[in-house]
């Protein structure tokens, strides 16, 4: 059975243990630091540990913590991997085993999904500007979505504004409209950031770098947060017909659902990390997943993600009402119920195993 234990208490504790376990497997370890400091000033960073071959044919990369907050699975993911699961995965001879941590190491450190500069790491990936995709809607909602006040009055007008477009242009749209990315408003949520970040040029040099010419790629990206409690979705974005969805099909099977025909949970983004690794790994076969494990409905997710948005641009941090927000949000993205972290770990194991045996296959 899964052991809970490897999901850590926080991005200092997580970013300890995961060096820890891979030193003790002679990984190649990598650090590509941010400028951004935790909250007890200390230094923060994307951890890279590499296992097998220098000059290999294929690579599994699983990579953590792209939206901050969610980072705790992921790490506890691959903390498993690198203390228990290594042993029994076989990896091909001509294979390397690539972990990518803390994509996010500030919002991980902060329980944020967002990084210092409030941007969305997921939605950073565009040409900027060229690549800001207007989002008239949320323009409308703005005021709804980042409210000046959290009292009384102002959520109940707030509820009923975003109720009243949910009522006349459906649900979908609205999830659609609120995360798929804006790149107007820098102090709202799912804000896209104005050029690259840290991270997002981080995430491409590792790319580059640390998958050592592989001519495959399989990678997992792990979020948590979307979908039924305890399972797991491993979301594409592309298009039915593409070569890129049946590999992951051929993988993960009927786990893959594409945001590009409407079966997601999620709703199609902009500048997300998947076309990122396209682009960067254009000349390889690259098999690519989001596992994304759901934690509560989605209804109250984004409230906690709204209201630590709106503690940040107009709360108090240190306030009572400040740390039930981050309260609210460890456990909308990482749930203390042991029984979800072994269903997180027992489901990410077989998706690891999965994409190992692609690898593998002819």
């Amino acid at each position: 059975m899964a052991d809970p234990a490897h999901f850590s208490a926080d991005y200092a504790e997580a970013r300890r243990r995961f060096l820890a376990a891979a030193e003790a497997r002679g990984a190649r370890l990598a650090a590509y630091a941010v400028p951004a400091r935790g909250p007890r000033g200390e230094e923060l960073a994307v951890d890279v540990a590499y296992v097998g071959p220098e000059a290999p044919v294929a690579v599994l990369a699983v990579s953590s913590g792209i939206h901050g907050a969610e980072g705790f699975a992921g790490s506890a993911l691959q903390h498993q991997l690198l203390a228990e699961q290594l042993d029994g995965l076989a990896l091909p001879r001509d294979a390397g085993l690539l972990l990518v941590h803390a994509l996010n190491p500030f919002g991980f450190a902060g329980l944020r999904r967002v990084n210092e500069s409030n941007v969305d790491l997921n939605r950073n990936f565009v040409r900027h500007p060229e690549g800001h995709a207007p989002n008239p809607d949320y323009d409308a909602l703005y005021p709804y979505v980042n409210p000046d006040s959290l009292d009384e009055e102002s959520e109940a007008e707030s509820r009923a504004a975003l109720l009243a477009f949910a009522q006349r242009e459906g649900f979908r749209r609205l999830q659609d409209v609120l995360t798929r990315g804006q790149y107007a408003h820098p102090r709202g949520v799912q804000y896209g950031g104005a050029r690259d970040e840290a991270s997002n040029r981080a995430l491409r040099e590792i790319a580059l770098r640390e998958t050592r010419g592989a001519r495959r790629v399989a990678w997992i990206d792990v979020h948590t947060g979307l979908g039924p409690y305890g399972e797991v979705e491993v979301i594409s974005e592309l298009a039915p017909e593409d070569a890129g969805l049946r590999r992951a099909r051929a993988v993960w099977g009927g786990a893959v659902k594409t945001t590009a025909s409407g079966e997601s949970i999620s709703a199609a983004v902009c500048g997300a990390l998947d076309g990122a690794l396209a682009a960067e790994l254009a000349d390889r076969e690259l098999t690519m997943g989001c596992a994304e494990f759901g934690t509560f409905d989605p209804v109250r997710v984004f409230w906690a993600t709204r209201a630590d948005n709106w503690l940040h641009a107009h709360g108090d941090p240190d306030s009572a009402q400040g740390r039930a927000i981050r309260a609210e949000m460890l456990e909308v993205f990482r749930p203390a119920d042991p029984a979800w972290r072994r269903r997180v770990l027992a489901l990410g194991a077989r998706l690891v195993q999965q994409a190992r045996d692609g690898l593998a296959g002819p």
